[in-house]
């Protein structure tokens, strides 16, 4: 009898922990209590951008707000881009951050990072969805359990159009991580249907889906590019592969991460950002704003960018 009220009462005061760090770990008490800046929401953002000013926005992961600087565009060629990466976004929830951005923006470029297809969203199986909401609707902890990251996160200010400075250098290795072959590494439905979905939102609002793999040995291969040419292909949409840039970008693994080949640090991230832009530049007729109504904020930012650049 002793063990059983023993394991009754492990059980009780089990649930109430996990009820206690789901309240504590929700985005609303987070937000609310803990001195975090809230310009990571993506309606905070968009708050400080003029309404329908952005020609560019770019979507993601990490991969994404650590690869392209949108600020490096408005001074060479006068192009509007806020970066909205999310950190650890998954394709859904970078589906419901651009649904949001078109309420009050209607970019002519969307730049897709395409390392968020390869995150597992758990929905492919409509069983385990439905048992993973009812979960986390009685365990609001196994949806947050990621936000104890979030004190911990660098501060992302939005000073800089969404990207983040990062002088870091961790080196990793100057291997080929891309040997060419005819292996795939597939992509789970769930996130192509979504994918195809964020490319009709595009389509219906005048904007042209572009996808691109920033430069990352610990996320890129040759069998994922054999899959997303193919994809981008079945969908019509256009697919830069800046791992395979090697001979314009001079990407150096030793100097060009913050974290051994996974994420770009601001040196690597300026290589990426000046290749694409310059593919940009030659492909697509964008406006140049320098001369707009809404340049003395940009330049304003942009001289303290180039400031932060030096630190």
């Amino acid at each position: 009898m002793k063990k059983v009220v023993s394991g009754v009462l492990f059980f009780v005061i089990l649930i109430v922990i996990l009820t206690f760090l789901g309240f504590v770990f929700s985005p609303k008490y987070l937000f609310k209590n803990v001195n975090l800046n809230k310009i990571s929401d993506v309606d905070a953002r968009l708050a400080k951008e003029e309404n329908y000013s952005l020609d560019i926005i770019v979507l993601g992961d990490s991969l994404s707000y650590s690869s392209i600087s949108p600020l490096e565009w408005w001074r060479d060629y006068g192009y509007t881009c806020y970066n909205f990466g999310l950190v650890g976004g998954k394709l859904t929830d970078v589906k419901k951050a651009y649904s949001t951005i078109l309420t009050s923006q209607k970019p002519k470029l969307v730049l897709l990072e395409t390392h968020v297809l390869y995150r597992n969203d758990s929905r492919d199986n409509e069983v385990n969805n439905i048992i993973t909401k009812a979960i986390n609707s009685i365990f609001p902890i196994t949806k947050y359990h990621d936000n104890w990251k979030v004190p911990f996160i660098e501060n992302r200010s939005g000073s800089y159009k969404g990207f983040t400075i990062s002088h870091t250098v961790a080196p990793g290795e100057n291997k080929d991580y891309m040997i060419p072959g005819n292996e795939e590494d597939e992509i789970v439905s769930y996130n192509i249907k979504t994918l195809q979905e964020i490319n009709e939102l595009c389509i219906q609002n005048g904007g042209e889906l572009i996808l691109y793999s920033a430069p990352s040995m610990k996320n890129y291969n040759f069998a994922r590019h054999n899959t997303l040419c193919k994809l981008a292909r079945d969908m019509n949409v256009k697919y830069l592969d800046v791992n395979l840039a090697d001979e314009d970008l001079h990407i150096d693994f030793t100097t060009d991460t913050r974290d051994n080949g996974d994420h770009l640090n601001v040196y690597g991230a300026l290589k990426a950002t000046s290749y694409i832009g310059r593919y940009i530049h030659d492909n697509y007729s964008l406006p140049d704003k320098r001369s707009s109504d809404i340049a003395a904020p940009w330049n304003e930012i942009l001289e303290e960018y180039t400031r932060k650049l030096a630190e």
